[in-house]
């Protein structure tokens, strides 16, 4: 048989390795695709969040010189965390992950949040506020305005501008080298202020004992030494508080400062110098750095003193002003111990009755006649004038009115601390401020003169070195700016101050 050979096709497939390569491929590919356009997507959202977040900043920045053009009242301000009633605020919120705006509402006497930029992930903002002369006439304001990613590591990107407010009263920045200006306080109400003055009188109440020229740590200085008396200290610190005040530039506020030492008494206190006038400012200033430490402490001797300085000055501003006016008295008390010596006077009165005139050696009568007897009456000392430099004797007038010291802290030298400072003790008339300068914080002393003038606890102040009494003396130079705000500007932070 004769047999017959097909040939048929090779119809061999795909091995497992070939599709397997295919499909490496094709993955590859694939995943070139995807990421280019995720990469497009990416960069598109990107910029858009770019766009959208600087877009947001020149509009933040728009409204920010808006507000500075057109404000009727302006200040720099190291941070938002006190917000003032009736002021409106902008600035970066605590996280730095917004600017927001604080626009106080009269009506729900509320501040109504806005956020003018943010959040976005991963972008942290800062921004701040300067001037070349913080206090200046100057109504410039220089704004700056940072963008960093979320760790802080790079900066993206950095705007500088500069503003000049038409409307101001005055521009001030309160910023500090430690606590620079980061937010913005400003009104916006229209206000006239023509014809329109106010007077501040201010009475430094300042202890010129003998422990003053002791050093911080109560021990008396050895000659030769250069370590700086608490006199020392106290007049460096209050010529520097002078020199503050005498920057305000509003043409509308007089600052008025009279000085008031005392050491066993108060010696004759300096006039009130309107330390805005350069030549009033120099010579109270050299009064300050005149003041030697003498004497025991006789601190009612200078709260009475400052009473009748503010009443009479307070009382002659009035009578000679033909405009709208409003006083403004303060007194700031500095005591660096417990006080010991009081102010007296003696009143004799003199009574005549028939008795005996002369007497026999046996004691019995020889001559009758009218017998003149005189008693005296010793009373605090209340009036305003300068007591004399001698020691109170109960029994004389050769020394009336005049001191008398005892042991720290006496009942008679506290009950007058007590009486005079009732005069000093209605918020209508002043505001009070205590210093303590001393190496011990104890309440007791600085406590109790707080207590007879009626001064709250957020008005003592403690100072232990040249550093804290001058930072206490910014502190009440800022309490005071606070209370004038329409004038002088909103209120701080402590710590801003």
């Amino acid at each position: 048989m004769k047999h017959t050979k097909h040939n048929t096709l090779n119809k061999k497939g795909f091995t497992l390795v070939e599709v397997l390569v295919v499909l490496a491929i094709t993955g590859m590919v694939t995943t070139m695709i995807f990421s280019l356009l995720f990469y497009g997507f990416d960069v598109f959202s990107m910029t858009s969040k770019e766009y959208e977040l600087q877009t947001n900043v020149r509009m933040a920045m728009q409204k920010t010189d808006k507000l500075v053009r057109y404000s009727t009242a302006l200040f720099a301000v190291p941070d938002l965390t006190y917000m003032d009633d009736e002021w409106s605020y902008v600035g970066v919120s605590d996280d730095q992950s917004k600017i927001v705006s604080y626009v106080w509402d009269s009506t729900t006497n509320t501040h109504v949040e806005t956020i003018l930029v943010g959040p976005y992930d991963g972008v942290t903002f800062d921004m701040g506020f300067s001037k070349a002369n913080t206090l200046s006439t100057d109504n410039t304001l220089q704004l700056y305005f940072d963008s960093f990613d979320a760790n802080g590591s790079s900066r993206r990107y950095h705007i500088q501008s500069g503003y000049e407010s038409l409307n101001a009263l005055q521009v001030i920045d309160y910023g500090t080298a430690s606590h620079p200006s980061k937010a913005l306080a400003f009104r916006n109400e229209t206000h006239s202020y023509e014809n329109y003055k106010i007077i501040v009188n201010i009475a430094m109440v300042l202890d010129t004992s003998g422990s003053m020229d002791w050093d911080l740590n109560g021990k008396q200085i050895s000659s030769g030494s250069t370590t700086k008396s608490r006199i020392d200290i106290l007049k460096t610190q209050a010529a520097a508080m002078v020199e503050n005040f005498a920057q305000n530039s509003n043409g509308d506020v007089s600052i008025n400062i009279s000085l008031v030492p005392f050491g066993s008494y108060a010696k004759t206190p300096s006039i009130f110098y309107d330390i805005k006038k350069s030549a009033e400012r120099t010579t109270i200033l050299s009064k300050i750095n005149g003041l030697n430490a003498t004497g025991s402490t006789n601190t009612g001797d200078g709260l009475r003193r400052a009473f009748y300085q503010l009443d009479t000055k307070s009382k002659a501003d009035l009578a000679a002003t033909s405009v709208d006016t409003i006083v403004k008295n303060y007194t700031i008390t500095l005591v660096d111990g417990v006080t010991n010596t009081h102010s007296m006077k003696n009143t004799s009165s003199t009574t005549t009755s028939w008795g005996c005139i002369e007497w026999k050696s046996n004691g019995r009568c020889k001559t009758q006649g009218n017998v003149t007897t005189t008693t005296w009456d010793q009373q605090y000392y209340t009036d305003s004038a300068t007591i004399k430099n001698c020691s109170f004797t109960p029994e004389t007038t050769s020394c009336t009115p005049g001191y008398d010291s005892g042991s720290d802290g006496n009942a008679e030298a506290n009950g007058y601390v007590t009486l005079m400072g009732a005069k000093l003790s209605n918020p209508d008339f002043t505001t009070n401020y205590m210093v303590s300068f001393a190496m011990s914080k104890t309440t007791s002393p600085i406590g109790f003169i707080a207590a007879a003038t009626a001064t709250p606890s957020e008005r003592i102040y403690y100072a232990t070195d040249a550093d804290s009494l001058g930072l206490s003396f910014t502190e009440i130079q800022m309490s005071i700016t606070n209370e004038l705000w329409r004038f002088l500007g909103p209120k701080l932070t402590a710590t801003a101050q």
